[in-house]
């Protein structure tokens, strides 16, 4: 399988042999739905909590009298209907940990990407050596946009250690998201418009996922 490698400082293309089994792979929407689902639902905290009525604070003597006020029965000072008490039905502490399996996993990431590379939203670049500096991430977005003809949108740019300091280059640009490729997620890949690989990215993507 072929794949076009674009080079920005002489702003030529080559090609690139890519491995079909992280690009080619059938589109299954029901595992990209559950890794994603997985995905976010896993970052959810789980410790809202409130209190029942042996947490809060009051006496426990009975308000008024049962009978001969006139007025309506009450307990407690505790009661959740009285202001400063207990919350009924309210929210406890508890885990939302859903478990994907790691072939599940696998699968929903490269389907994603596969789809992606279907649509030509997928691109390869080389010779990328970053040393930190905003500026060198923003002329590569305007070098690949130029050589493709075309805006780039939001950029999920991957890339390898190889690459120097991209994360940190990277950080000030709103409409873009480093991420080292051992980190590969189905909600990155979906969300982004364009996904930049660095061609050393796409190298040892393979010895990686083969391994994991």
């Amino acid at each position: 399988m072929k794949g076009n490698v674009l080079n920005v400082n002489s702003k030529t293309i080559s090609e690139i042999n890519l491995p079909e089994g992280f690009f080619s792979v059938p589109e299954k929407k029901h595992l990209i739905y559950s890794a994603i689902r997985t995905q976010r639902t896993n970052k959810r905290r789980g410790t809202a909590s409130t209190q029942q009525r042996g947490d809060v604070s009051y006496s426990t003597k009975k308000m008024r009298p049962q009978k001969g006020s006139g007025r309506s029965r009450q307990g407690a000072r505790t009661s959740n209907i009285w202001k400063g008490g207990a919350v009924a039905f309210g929210p406890h502490p508890k885990t939302y940990h859903i478990k994907l399996n790691k072939n599940e996993k696998r699968v929903a990431i490269f389907s994603a990407l596969s789809s992606k590379f279907r649509e030509g939203n997928v691109h390869i670049v080389e010779e990328i050596k970053i040393t930190g500096k905003t500026k060198e991430i923003v002329q590569l977005f305007n070098g690949v946009s130029d050589n493709l003809k075309k805006e780039l949108g939001t950029i999920l740019l991957v890339y390898s250690d190889m690459n120097g300091e991209v994360a940190l280059a990277a950080n000030n640009i709103p409409y873009c998201k480093s991420l080292n490729f051992k980190f590969l997620n189905v909600y990155d890949i979906v969300v982004y418009e364009s996904i930049l690989f660095t061609k050393e990215a796409v190298g040892e993507m393979q010895g990686w996922w083969k391994n994991e």
